[in-house]
């Protein structure tokens, strides 16, 4: 479905490409846009783009871990993994599935197994709108702190800053391929203003 709606969402980025440029200001512009996030689980509906995004992404991809859809199906009813598929749509239209995010549960911290994100949507701050319900989850949960994980590639250079970001600090941690590893403790973690409506289910 989604793919077939790729016409339609290559209109409206033209649309939105003019919108900004009449607005101007970046956070005008994000505020016209009325965007709405959907943060929810993997499950079966979206299962086959969820597998697409995570095997096709390779810039804007903190591990590039691959997983088949039968992988993905296996998340779904594992109480140890925390997934989150996520889609954003404007007032120009939807843009579909937009983000994939994969976090291991340890005794007390979540560490990333996978974040990525559709480069069509640089910038418009979905990250934070995302790590706020990731935090306000593992606080519920008991978690202390979320690890999160950077292992570079030949075409993720562009996210080498990601987790430093979004507030976290680098941490000694046993890593292969020149991975690094880096910690956010969830009690002192302020929310992020986002310009946008966030609809998130657990």
């Amino acid at each position: 479905e989604d793919d077939a709606k790729r016409a339609n969402q290559y209109r409206a980025n033209a649309q939105r490409v003019q919108a900004m440029e009449a607005v101007g200001d970046m956070e005008a512009y994000y505020q016209s846009l009325e965007m709405v996030c959907a943060i929810r689980p993997f499950d079966a509906q979206g299962r086959t783009r969820t597998a697409q995004l995570i095997n096709k992404t390779n810039q804007f991809n903190l591990t590039t871990r691959r997983y088949t859809p039968n992988e993905v199906e296996a998340m779904e009813g594992d109480a140890s993994v925390i997934t989150r598929q996520v889609r954003l749509t404007d007032r120009f239209g939807d843009n579909g599935m937009i983000s994939v995010v994969i976090f291991r549960a340890a005794e007390q911290e979540w560490i990333c197994d996978t974040w990525l994100m559709s480069c069509r949507v640089l910038g418009r701050r979905v990250e934070e709108a995302v790590l706020n319900t990731l935090v306000a989850d593992a606080a519920k949960a008991g978690i202390s702190r979320l690890v999160g994980i950077y292992r570079p590639s030949e075409r993720n250079a562009m996210v080498a800053g990601f987790w430093e970001k979004l507030g976290f600090a680098p941490i000694d941690m046993e890593m292969e391929d020149g991975a690094t590893a880096w910690a956010l403790d969830v009690a002192e973690y302020a929310p992020a203003e986002v310009p946008m409506q966030v609809i998130a289910e657990t």
